[in-house]
């Protein structure tokens, strides 16, 4: 198909509303439309080439038009292309469940098409589970959730809710459930003040141990977080040992642990999943539930899954009368296309032996973000594996207006030097694919250099 620019611009402004995008400012910056994807590059409707430094919003891995991808989806859709899950089965969807049972090492799974659905199938199977089960209390509207502060769990209603009080829920607050908010994880802007600028850490982690007072005396009936990295709070990494603390506060509480891997999982922060780094894969130590999307198709199509144990899944068994069955299911669950997609990415975390070889990409990436703290407007580098957090500030930990706009000017800047990023505020954020390669990080990284300096020719007017 062949259309002019001209044309495309105006019909997209005329008729596709954009996610998280302010339709004015879109209309004013005009981004680059994209009609191709190549390994760690998409290309526009010009032929310019951008490094896509986002993994289109943080779920592509493999980079794109990988082979063995693009003929996964052929290969199902010639065969079978949907067929029912409730109460029917089709091949990729069984084998992708046992697959995923034997990689998370929790036996039951629950599919879904992307991540806000896995994170409100994992609060409806809490609800459940706490109501049949008879815990905490007589009458379920007492039954309390606990998320970290800064969290991001999706936009749909539940998910938003157990996201806590953010900028992405405030507007549908009085249609929300209010969570139990563990204190913020956030080292740079530290409420105890015991984390000082430009990466000198001084920590005693009192907001691990505030964490822990207040899931004593609160004593939820399930914790959710996500997989060792903060996401749309603005790429928070946990703490050291934050996960195994809840864990271990789950237990003595009897809550269930809910970790939220959809941004996380697949490798993303150096290990398969992010709770890996602190949780083994031993029944009595994983967590009750975990959520899984974005990579898991190797963020080709829609595809995402809850996983939980054997003693939550039991509470939902009984007579086909009796009306104890899980109340949840979507049109497309289980799809065959997607399961065999999803088969197809797994088999190439094996076959490519792609965890080991991702290491040393990560220390060199760790090496190369090194170099701006030297940069004037560097306020904090956070993050883990390829997610990566730069707050840009004025000066020490001092915002720039918001009307600035600072993250965006950054980001724009990248555009013109041939990689795409989008902010957070005014966190540029950096989330490469698993096959981004050395010469790739290096052009990365002069580009954001010399974006960031940039914002120095603005900077007088404010």
């Amino acid at each position: 198909m062949n259309f002019k620019e001209e044309t495309l611009r105006r019909w997209d402004i005329k008729h596709f509303w954009h996610p998280y995008t302010q339709m004015n400012f879109y209309k004013k910056i005009k981004p680059p439309i994209i009609c191709k994807g190549e390994g760690n590059w998409i290309i526009d409707i010009n032929g310019k080439k951008y490094l896509d430094a986002v993994s289109s919003i943080w779920c592509i891995l493999h980079g794109h038009s990988k082979p063995e991808l693009v003929k996964a989806i052929i290969s199902q859709a010639k065969i079978l292309q949907h067929s029912t899950t409730l109460g029917l089965a089709n091949i990729p969807s069984i084998l992708l469940a046992k697959e995923l049972s034997d990689l998370v090492g929790l036996p039951k799974v629950f599919f879904s098409e992307d991540g806000a659905e896995a994170v409100e199938i994992a609060i409806k199977m809490v609800l459940s589970f706490v109501k049949r089960n008879n815990k905490k209390s007589e009458n379920n509207n007492k039954i309390k959730l606990a998320c970290v502060k800064n969290a991001y769990h999706g936009d749909t209603l539940g998910a938003m809710a157990i996201s806590g009080k953010t900028q992405f829920t405030k507007e549908y607050s009085q249609f929300l459930f209010s969570p139990i908010e563990l204190p913020p994880v956030l080292c740079f802007r530290c409420r105890w003040n015991r984390a000082k600028e430009k990466g000198e850490k001084i920590c005693s982690f009192e907001c691990m141990e505030k964490a822990r007072e207040i899931l004593r005396k609160k004593r939820p009936s399930a914790i959710f977080v996500e997989g060792g990295v903060q996401g749309a709070g603005g790429i928070i990494p946990l703490p050291p040992g934050y996960l195994k603390m809840l864990l271990e506060e789950a237990k003595k509480i009897g809550a269930i642990l809910v970790v939220d891997e959809v941004a996380t999982g697949f490798g993303k922060t150096g290990k398969m999943f992010g709770f890996e780094w602190e949780l083994k894969k031993k029944q009595n130590e994983l967590p009750d539930i975990v959520c899984l999307g974005k990579g898991l198709s190797g963020g080709y199509l829609p595809l995402a899954a809850t996983l939980t144990k054997d003693e939550i899944f039991k509470l939902f068994l009984g007579e086909q009368w009796e009306g104890r069955h899980f109340f949840h299911g979507h049109t497309f669950t289980g799809n065959p296309i997607l399961c065999n997609l999803a088969l197809e990415n797994i088999k190439l975390f094996k076959k490519e032996n792609i965890l080991e070889k991702i290491q040393d990409k990560i220390k060199y990436l760790e090496k190369r973000l090194s170099e701006l703290w030297s940069l004037e407007f560097v306020g904090d580098i956070r993050g883990k594996g390829f997610m990566w957090g730069i707050e840009i500030v004025k000066r020490g930990k001092e915002s720039f207006p918001t009307k600035f706009l600072a993250g965006w000017r950054v980001c724009i800047s990248m555009w013109k030097r041939g990689v795409f990023i989008r902010p957070l505020g005014d966190v540029v954020v950096i989330n490469l694919p698993l096959s981004i390669k050395t010469r790739e990080i290096d052009f990365l990284l002069e580009a954001l250099k010399e974006s960031i300096s940039d914002l120095k020719k603005f900077t007088k007017s404010i």
